[in-house]
């Protein structure tokens, strides 16, 4: 038997190609998750994170723009007539790395969205070439929804996992590396996995945080129900337990990721919140993921900001009551208005209170998005254009994917909402560029 302890891992973040890209508290936490499994079973383990920002265009609270350089599009992109980069360190960079690094048995390298599958096969393919012996296992987001894509692409990989197959990945490495892995929790034992491994970066300006996995909710534009069809929840003492963990290594930011944080309040939420309140002094609580604003009462908006939280970020999709009941009818204007009353009244700003807009979906006219943002302004807070994705094994995807102006089924680097795959009479691309810019206008003048 091969001895565990002198296992190397090397755990890989891809850089990507895109249109446009920007860091906005990302961290690949599901591969970080499972570094952490294997330290545990007494792997060492190494990161070369690809997607690194440029320092000199980061914000102080880690937020900033990725290193890009520009490239030449995908055939399959020729046509958008829009620049195309690459995001993150350069191959020759991501070489460089990986030849001062002790040999990998074993490289695990995750994939996040469907249409940045082509950063991911190139590292493949750097990893096969410099590391030609070594075991590669592709997994995350990509192989999960686009799984027959992902293993016809990534064939110089020796496993593509979905996210729900920890223990066929278990199973792989015992088999492959002659070990035997003492710790192997399942995907449903939140509660006793390790902390990810954030400790492996240098400069850790913030902490991604995950409380709970899955939604229960089935808004029609989006794949939480797919992605995790059990929801799974940690104890909010471990939740706090790992907070204070990463506060005592001088983490001040957090990074709250979770799909439906506040749906059980009293059982969940109120006591992680309430646990966060003595650390609120030296924390400071981001929320990327909007929170539901059917679940904020005056107790919730009171402890949101006694925990830290700086600013509040609520998805409301639309003004429209009709596709506020076409993408799932989570929220509608009588709940949003009492919400943004209620996180008013116990000390938020208005432009604390940051609130996404749906822009693109299937037959979506551009005058909604537009009464939109006039109606987030009306009510003082900052709108923010969020532009639809389509994404696999979700209701309006299947249901309108004949209607795209692409075959966003078959090739995955036309679900990128940089190419608009929706545009029709009723809401084309230059009408998107107009949104942009009357929602700049209006900020800049409030």
């Amino acid at each position: 038997m091969f001895h565990v302890k002198h296992i190397h891992a090397l755990l890989i973040n891809p850089f990507i190609y895109d249109f446009s890209a920007y860091n906005f508290w990302s961290k690949p936490m599901g591969l970080l998750y499972v570094g952490s499994i294997l330290r545990r079973n007494g792997f060492k383990i190494s990161l070369i994170d690809c997607m690194e920002v440029d320092k000199k265009r980061k914000k102080e609270d880690g937020r900033g723009h990725y290193l890009k350089e520009k490239v030449e599009k995908p055939k399959a992109l020729s046509g958008i007539e829009k620049p195309f980069r690459r995001y993150g360190i350069s191959p020759q960079e991501l070489k460089r790395r990986m030849l001062e690094i002790e040999k990998p048995e074993v490289v695990l390298v995750t994939s996040l969205m469907t249409y940045w599958y082509v950063g991911t096969l190139e590292v493949v393919k750097i990893v096969r070439e410099v590391f030609p012996h070594s075991k590669i296992v592709v997994g995350g987001i990509y192989p999960t929804l686009c799984e027959n894509h992902a293993k016809e692409k990534m064939e110089m990989a020796d496993l593509v996992v979905k996210n729900d197959e920890l223990d066929l990945f278990y199973r792989y490495l015992e088999e492959t590396l002659s070990v035997n892995l003492e710790f192997k929790p399942g995907d449903l034992e939140f509660n006793i996995w390790p902390y990810p491994a954030f400790d492996l970066y240098m400069d850790l300006d913030f902490v991604p945080i995950v409380t709970s996995f899955g939604c229960y909710f089935q808004c029609t534009y989006c794949a939480a129900k797919y992605l995790h069809p059990k929801i799974k929840k940690r104890d909010p003492k471990n939740v706090i337990a790992e907070i204070s963990h990463w506060v005592s290594l001088g983490v001040k930011r957090f990074v709250l990721y979770d799909d439906c944080f506040l749906q059980d309040k009293e059982n969940h939420a109120i006591p992680i919140l309430n646990g966060l309140k003595s650390l609120s002094g030296e924390i400071q609580i981001f929320n990327p993921n909007g929170l539901n604003a059917q679940f904020i009462d005056f107790q919730v908006g009171e402890l949101l900001l006694q925990a830290g939280f700086r600013e509040v970020r609520i998805g409301l999709e639309s003004a429209n009551p009709l596709t506020q009941r076409r993408t799932g009818g989570k929220v509608d204007r009588r709940i949003f208005e009492n919400a943004i009353s209620v996180l008013k009244s116990v000390g938020f700003r208005g432009r604390d209170i940051h609130v996404y807009l749906l822009a693109g979906i299937p037959f979506q006219r551009w005058e909604e998005v537009k009464e939109g943002i006039d109606y987030v302004l009306e009510m003082g807070c900052q709108p923010h254009i969020a532009e639809y994705s389509p994404c696999p094994h979700t209701e309006m995807f299947e249901r309108f994917k004949a209607f795209a102006r692409f075959p966003i089924e078959e090739e995955p680097l036309f679900q990128n909402n940089s190419v608009f795959p929706f545009a029709w009479s009723g809401f084309k691309e230059e009408d998107l560029q107009f949104l942009k810019g009357y929602l700049r206008t209006r900020l800049s003048n409030v």
